[in-house]
């Protein structure tokens, strides 16, 4: 007997909010003229988008749980830190020896140096080409995303010099179907195991 496939579990919510968020954003230009109250209104389209999907859409609330936990685990190596260092102002290390007899003084030879080269290791690359990679990569999104956005104002104004009706709004329409898409496709949704069936009773 075939064993059922998994099943891709789309969040309903976040692929509306994500479709009706682009939608607001390019739809701006429709509403509001000047260039700064669009600017405006556009970071409160993107406050209100964020803001709904991080309280209705499951990933939403992972990440605010995920970020709850980092917070209370830092909070916990804050409050250890600081036990620690009480402990150790309150009893000082002056003839304490350690249990195997050495000097307290002398270097511990257990301690893997820093300046150890490792034979067979792939070298890491420096913090330089890190930073190098992490700064292309960034400006390489910004250059796309600031491309987009041109391309859809001009698209706009273009039909708006055509006469039509609304001509930002139906730029929004499109781009926001397609946000919606790739939302409800996204690989990182999580997939639902099968529901086998049960074996009827004798």
């Amino acid at each position: 007997m075939d064993t059922p496939a998994a099943r891709r579990q789309v969040d309903a919510r976040s692929v509306a909010i994500t479709g009706l968020t682009t939608l607001a954003w390019y739809a701006v230009p429709d509403v509001v003229r000047p260039r700064w109250a669009r600017a405006l209104a556009k970071v409160g389209v993107l406050a209100g988008g964020l803001g709904l999907g991080m309280a209705l859409t499951s990933e939403g609330r992972s990440a605010v749980d995920g970020m709850r936990e980092v917070r209370d685990e830092l909070r916990d190596l804050r409050d250890a830190d600081e036990n620690a260092a009480g402990e150790n102002a309150s009893e000082p290390d002056e003839g304490i020896a350690p249990a195997d007899g050495r000097d307290a003084r002398e270097p511990d030879d257990n301690v893997l140096a820093a300046d150890v080269a490792l034979d067979g290791a792939d070298p890491l690359p420096g913090p330089g080409v890190a930073g190098a990679a992490v700064a292309g990569a960034l400006a390489l999104a910004v250059t796309i995303a600031v491309a987009g956005e041109k391309w859809a104002y001009r698209r706009g104004e273009r039909w708006r010099a055509q006469g039509r009706r609304l001509p930002h709004t139906r730029v929004g329409l499109i781009l926001g179907a397609l946000a919606a898409v790739a939302t409800a496709l996204d690989p990182s949704i999580s997939m639902v195991p099968p529901v086998e069936d049960e074996a009827p009773a004798s």
